[in-house]
């Protein structure tokens, strides 16, 4: 008895037949999966570069800011380094903002800025010499210390060079030791 030949491909008669899956490309996460995803390390993250009262107010410009990118279609390839660099830029923007505001007040006000604080513990001191690190030095503090991550991931993390990221610890601690000493 002669068997007919096999073909590749199932019978489309058979409905419970196996068919492979068409390559069909992945869907990108929703935004609600996004979030989810990711939420809770970024408000980590935010608050330690801008303190908990605006710290969501962060997450939230940073992630408006990708989901629109991601809505124009733009593909990113590591969603959660992009996430992280976006929180740093918007932490940043918020920085530079509030030392505009800071010094606007002080001219109107006509109060020297080293008048301004008087320290009342080690912790006040701690927090003081942290805010007073860029956000680059404070992101990279932060990742080092409270991630326990090494140079590399935090480069990945931050889409900088290790080198930078290096540099920034550095910088960082000498100037820790200078305001804490």
């Amino acid at each position: 008895m002669t068997h007919p030949p096999r073909s590749d491909h199932p019978p489309r008669s058979d409905p419970w037949a196996r068919q492979e899956a068409p390559d069909v490309p992945e869907l990108p996460l929703s935004h609600g999966e996004l979030w989810r995803q990711h939420a809770a390390d970024l408000t980590r993250y935010a608050t330690l570069l801008v303190g908990p009262h605006d710290a969501h107010d962060i997450v939230s410009i940073a992630f408006h800011r990708v989901t629109h990118r991601l809505d124009d279609g733009q593909s990113i390839p590591n969603i959660r380094a992009y996430l992280m660099r976006s929180v740093t830029n918007a932490a940043t923007d918020q920085h530079r903002s509030q030392r505009r505001r800071q010094e606007r007040d002080l001219r109107a006000a006509a109060i020297s800025p080293t008048s301004t604080v008087e320290t009342f513990g080690t912790e006040l001191d701690i927090r003081r010499a942290v805010a007073e690190l860029s956000v680059q030095q404070r992101a990279v503090v932060y990742f080092t210390y409270w991630e326990d991550l090494d140079s590399l991931d935090i480069a990945r993390l931050l889409d900088i060079a290790p080198a930078t990221v290096r540099r920034h610890l550095s910088r960082a601690r000498l100037q820790l030791r200078k305001e804490l000493s």
